[in-house]
This record gives structure tokens, sequence and C-alpha cells, in this order.
């Protein structure tokens, strides 16, 4: 933007911090939730708690380091600033961005882990997923390497003065063309994470509440996609070389943005189980207890359900079962493996019984006979 004398002292400084400790501390909050009901309540800490406890680190870190920036002055207009504070906000703000496009790349992976594990998808469905996020896993990775080739030496992208001494970059155009294109697979891949839970949760037989409810808890992601979509129209800002500090400081907020959403989104389905205990619906003690017992007593599905083998899916989210195949299990199946209906529309339940008896010995006497 113009620099003129009545906006030559904007600082959006304040604004930065407000925005990203007041999420970033909310999803702390989120995070510690579900870490405390995986790991002491359901005591059952998965691969996808791991990843998401590291996309927390990585969003402290990206906070941490852009708050070192605002200290010297990003956020602020660049004429404003000495040389020094300059070149050390930019080589902040530039190192910020790896840690805030991992911070947002984690937590999909780490969804798609979750997703797998309750819903037990086909084998195709689960290839589709993982492809999908690996692909914008390595197109996120590529997106930092390019941030950090930009120039040669790679010193240059932070420093201004190096260009007058043979450095060279590239154009801000590439980067921020592919910018836009990693913020378009994200925003793909978050919708997708989100609306695919919704195609199989419909399905399952329980009511429409509790199926309602688990699609809006798994399909909060929706929100991250179009988090990713806003903050794609903040990259120009890559392109104001003469006022980068501030230029860039609407991105900063709207990459942290997308990251914490994405991170609260997939702790929510994990904290039912809190919620369940503050409103003292159920104890502590019945998520720990053994497989055998965990299912007695639910009334999320009929009773011939919960006598089918325990599944992963109850201290995963707090939820009971979610397994497709199991409430059909109980139907026979043909040659082909298609379930076949009962020649009557009925299922009948057969209850053998047996006696036992023992015999005793004869008495002899008046009144009494041998058999």
């Amino acid at each position: 933007m113009a620099v003129t004398a009545e906006n030559l002292h904007d600082d959006k400084g304040p604004k930065i911090l407000a925005v990203l400790w007041t999420l970033t501390g909310l999803t702390a909050i989120m995070v510690v939730a579900r870490v405390y009901i995986r790991l002491k309540v359901l005591r059952n800490f998965g691969m996808d708690d791991y990843l998401i406890v590291l996309s927390m680190i990585m969003g402290l870190a990206y906070c941490a380091i852009s708050t070192a920036g605002v200290s010297v002055g990003f956020g602020k207009h660049a004429m404003y600033l000495t040389m020094d504070n300059l070149e050390m906000a930019i080589l902040l703000n530039t190192v910020s961005f790896l840690f805030g496009i991992l911070s947002f790349t984690i937590p999909k992976i780490a969804v798609t882990s979750m997703l797998t594990r309750i819903l037990n998808p086909k084998p195709m469905h689960k290839a589709i997923l993982w492809t999908m996020v690996g692909t914008a896993a390595i197109v996120s990775i590529i997106c930092i390497v390019i941030l950090f080739t930009m120039c040669d030496p790679a010193e240059a992208l932070w420093t201004p003065r190096l260009m007058k001494t043979g450095a060279t970059c590239k154009s801000t155009t590439m980067l921020i063309d592919y910018a836009i294109f990693t913020g378009a697979v994200s925003a793909v891949v978050d919708l997708t994470l989100a609306i695919y839970p919704t195609t199989v949760l419909l399905k399952l037989q329980m009511s429409l509440r509790k199926r309602l409810a688990l699609c809006a808890a798994l399909g909060l992601g929706a929100i991250a996609s179009a988090m990713a979509i806003v903050k794609c129209t903040q990259l120009h800002g890559l392109a104001d070389k003469e006022d980068y500090t501030y230029g860039t400081a609407d991105l900063v907020m709207w990459t942290n943005i997308e990251a914490d959403v994405v991170v609260i989104a997939s702790c929510i389905p994990t904290l039912q189980p809190l919620l369940e205990m503050m409103l003292g619906k159920r104890a502590m003690g019945s998520y720990s207890q053994g497989k055998s017992d965990q299912f007695k007593g639910s009334s999320n599905f009929p009773s011939s359900y919960n006598r089918s083998k325990p599944s992963k899916t109850h201290d995963d989210l707090g939820f009971t079962n979610i397994d497709r195949e199991s409430q059909e299990s109980i139907l026979p199946t043909d040659d082909n493996n298609n379930k076949k209906s009962h020649p009557m529309g009925h299922i009948y339940r057969k209850d053998d019984v047996t006696v036992e008896y023992e015999s005793s010995a004869p008495k002899s006497g008046p009144g009494h006979t041998s058999w």
C-alpha cells in the first residue's frame, strides 16, 4: 500500500500478537484436553495423537518466532525501521513460514490416520485418502524449498542490500503462484477429509440425531478449507518488496488461523468423553474398563450388536462402535459372500437346553419298588 504521512506509523504488530496467541492458546487447551482423554481416560494414545502434539509444537514455534519478529518491528512500515531491524524482521518472518506450513500440513496426516482407524474404509478408499494427504504434504514441502531457494545466496532473501553486491533472486511471481497452488491443494484435502466421514456415517444403523452429531464433529475440517482459501487471497503481500514487513502481516495471521482451525477441528471429535464426565453422564472409570465390558449398557446400537466383538472406535472418539461390517455379521452369506435375507423375513433365536440328572441307588424294603 502507499505510505503517507497519515499511515506512516500504522502498526499491525499488536493485532498479530492478539490473533496468534488468542487462537493458539485456545488450540493448546484443546490439545491438552485431547491428550488427557486419550492418555489418562481412554488409555489409547495413537499415532494421530502424536502428530497433533507435533503440530501444536510447530504452531507454538511459529507464534514464538512471529512474536520475536514483532518485537523488532514486523507489522510496521519498512521505511519506519532501521536497516538492521528490517533485515531481522524479514529473516524471522521467513523462518516462521517454515513452521507455519508444517503446522497446517501435519494435522491433515493426523486426521487421515484417525479416520482410517475409526471408519475402517475399504482398501481403495484408504489408498485415495492417503494419496491425497501424501500429495498435499509433498506440495507443502516443495513450497518450503522454493521459499528458501528464491535467492542466491539464500541470505539475500532477508538481506536486501546483498542485491547490490551481485546476489540474484527469482521473481516472486513464481513463489506466489506456487503458494496459491499449495493453498488450493490444502483446501481440497481439508474439504475431502470433512465430507468423507459423512458419506460413511449416514449409512449407519443409528438414530438420525447421533449420525448428524458425528457428521458435524468429524466435518469441522470444512472450516479449515475456507480458511485456506482466505489465506490465498493474502499471498500477494509476498510481492511487496518495498514494504514487506507491513504487506505480509495479514498473511502471517491467516497462516496461523488455518493451522489452528485444522488442529481444533481434529480435536473436537475426541472430546465427548470429557463432556460426558463434566455433565455427569459417565464416570471416568467406565472408559477404562476392559474391552469385554466397554459396550455393556450402550444404547447407541441394538442389543444384537453389543454381543459382537469389541471394535476400535469406542476408545477413539468416545462414541460406541461405528464399524459397518459388524452390524451385518449376524446375517448368513452365500457362496459369493453376499448377505442373504431370512426366508421368513425375520431372525429367530434358538436356545438349546440340556438337563442333567443323577440316578439314586435303589432302596429295598417294604413299599419300595426297583425301576
